[in-house]
C-alpha cells in the first residue's frame, strides 16, 4: 500500500475530472525491503554501518497490472566523520538521498533531494545511540496533458488537439521538509549479532503541497518505528528478523519478516526470507552478498481487496548496496566499532 489520502483509483478519477489539482492526497514513498533503504527509514541511521562509505540504490515497480502503477527510485550515499570535537566515543554521519516517484497516466510525481546528518555516541561496549536530522527540498508535479477527456472525442476518434475544457493554473509545486529520528544500535562484540531499534519522524514542518496554494493541504507527520536484527545462530547461519510500523494520519502499514542467511565463505553469503505486510501482501525475497556488494530482490504477492485489480501481483523491488573501507583512522581518533 501507499500512504495516500484517497484510494489510488478514486484519486486518478478525481484528477481527471477536477478543474484544479491539490496534493492534499500527497503520498510518501515506501519500500517492502525497508531495512535496505535506511536513508528513507530514519535519518538517525546515517553512518550506522560497518565500513566508511556506503552507496545504496532501490527500485520499486508497484501495481503494474493496473493503470495507476507506481515507479519509485531511490539513491543514497552516507559516510562517517571522526574528529576530536565529537569525542573519542562519537562520530558524525552524513549523506545525501535522492528520491523520484511517478504514478499513473498523469505522471503525478515527486523528485526530492535530502541531506542527512546524524551524531552517534557509544554508550557502552555494545550500545550506541544516534540522533539524526534530514533537510529535503523537492518538487511535486503533474502532467495533465497526458490524460484523455470526454471533450476530446470528436464523435469518431480521440483528437488530442481538441480543448479538454479543463484549466490547470499550476502543474508543479516546490516543497521543503524537515525530519528527524532516534536509533539505538546494539552490537555483540566478536559476533554478527546486532539489533537496531528506533523511529523516524518525517515532515515536522508539515509543508504545503497544494498546486493551487490551498492552505489546508499540508503533508502530515509520518512516524516509522522499527526493529531490525541479525542473530548469529552458528558459524555459517544467521537469523534476520525485521519489523516496521508506519503511520501517517489514519493511514498505516505494518510489515514483519524473517530470513535465513547462509555464509558460504568469508566473502560470499546467500539469504532467503519471507515478509508480511499485514492485510495487504506476502513478500518473498532473496539476497546475495559478495565482498563489498549486496543485491536483493523481493516481490509483493498482493492478497488485499485491491487484488481484483492487481491480479495478486503487487510488484517487484530491487536493492543494490556497495560499501567501501578506507584506510584506518589514526589511533588518537579511534573509530566506534559498528559492524
Amino acid at each position: 500500500m501507499k500512504f495516500v489520502y484517497l484510494s489510488s483509483l478514486r484519486f486518478l478519477f478525481l484528477l481527471a475530472l477536477a478543474g484544479h489539482v491539490s496534493l492534499a492526497t500527497a503520498q510518501d514513498i515506501h519500500f517492502s525491503q525497508f531495512n535496505n533503504s535506511p536513508a528513507n527509514l530514519n535519518p538517525a541511521l546515517t553512518g550506522v554501518f560497518g565500513g566508511d562509505l556506503r552507496f545504496i540504490a532501490n527500485y520499486r515497480n508497484q501495481w503494474k497490472t493496473v493503470p495507476v502503477d507506481y515507479r519509485t527510485l531511490s539513491g543514497a550515499f552516507d559516510s562517517k566523520l571522526y574528529h576530536k570535537a565529537f569525542g573519542k566515543n562519537g562520530y558524525l554521519g552524513y549523506g545525501l538521498v535522492f528520491n523520484n516517484d511517478v504514478a499513473g497516466d498523469a505522471q503525478i510525481g515527486i523528485s526530492q533531494l535530502g541531506a542527512n546528518l546524524a551524531y552517534t555516541r557509544q554508550l557502552s561496549n555494545a550500545l550506541f545511540a544516534s540522533f539524526g536530522v534530514q533537510f529535503a527540498l523537492g518538487q511535486r508535479s503533474i502532467s495533465p496533458q497526458k490524460l484523455r477527456y470526454e471533450e476530446q472525442w470528436n464523435g469518431d476518434v480521440f483528437d488530442p488537439n481538441r480543448s479538454n475544457g479543463e484549466s490547470f493554473s499550476n502543474t508543479s509545486k516546490g516543497i521543503g521538509s524537515i525530519s528527524t529520528g532516534l536509533n539505538l544500535h546494539y552490537q555483540v562484540e566478536g559476533s554478527r549479532t546486532k539489533f537496531d531499534l528506533g523511529s523516524g519522524i518525517f515532515h515536522l514542518n508539515q509543508p504545503n503541497t497544494s498546486f493551487d496554494e490551498d492552505p489546508t493541504a499540508k503533508l502530515p507527520l509520518k512516524i516509522t518505528p522499527y526493529i531490525t536484527s541479525t542473530i548469529q545462530l552458528s558459524q555459517k547461519l544467521d537469523l534476520r528478523v525485521n519489523g516496521l510500523y508506519a503511520k501517517q494520519l489514519s493511514y498505516q502499514a505494518a510489515v514483519v519478516g524473517a530470513a535465513i542467511r547462509y555464509h558460504i565463505s568469508d566473502e560470499l553469503s546467500a539469504q532467503g526470507g519471507l515478509a508480511l505486510r499485514l492485510g495487504d501482501a506476502l513478500i518473498p525475497s532473496v539476497e546475495l552478498q559478495y565482498r563489498n556488494w549486496t543485491a536483493g530482490l523481493s516481490y509483493d504477492q498482493n492478497f488485499s481487496g485491491f487484488n481484483v485489480a492487481t491480479n495478486q501481483r503487487g510488484g517487484p523491488e530491487l536493492f543494490l548496496q556497495y560499501i567501501l573501507w578506507k584506510v584506518q583512522a589514526p589511533k588518537e581518533y579511534k573509530a566506534c566499532p559498528i559492524f
